[in-house]
């Protein structure tokens, strides 16, 4: 397990701008550091990514869904994490931990998994 202790703040489907003003919110609460997982990653694992590993898959074209992922926070440091980055960046974002599970399947694959949550919560709440 060693291997993916990273505490890590992985983010997709964000702009620029909007990348730069995560990275502000982060660094000014002294939150973990954040990696951007672009398309060129769709196909890695995400305990590859956490880990830094280059593997240049083919892009593949994934959902434009804003992702924000959470590895190895501890409990207060992630509710304060979390609370801080809804406040700033809006509802549309998928806020998720990395567990010992998700951290073996593939990014889209993760992705496609969360979208199906989200569009299941969001029925439930009708």
């Amino acid at each position: 397990m060693g291997l993916n202790n990273d505490k890590l703040i992985l983010i997709y489907g964000f702009n620029q701008e909007e990348i730069v003003k995560i990275g502000e919110i982060i660094l000014n609460n002294d939150f973990e550091k954040f990696k951007v997982i672009d398309n060129s990653m769709a196909t890695m694992k995400i305990g590859d990514i956490i880990q830094g590993l280059e593997i240049p898959t083919l892009g593949k074209t994934i959902p434009d869904q804003k992702v924000i992922l959470f590895n190895n926070l501890e409990d207060e440091q992630l509710q304060k994490t979390l609370v801080t980055l809804k406040e700033k960046i809006g509802n549309d974002t998928i806020f998720a931990v990395v567990t010992q599970t998700s951290i073996e399947w593939t990014f889209d694959g993760l992705l496609e998994h969360l979208m199906e949550e989200k569009k299941w919560a969001s029925k439930r709440k009708k």
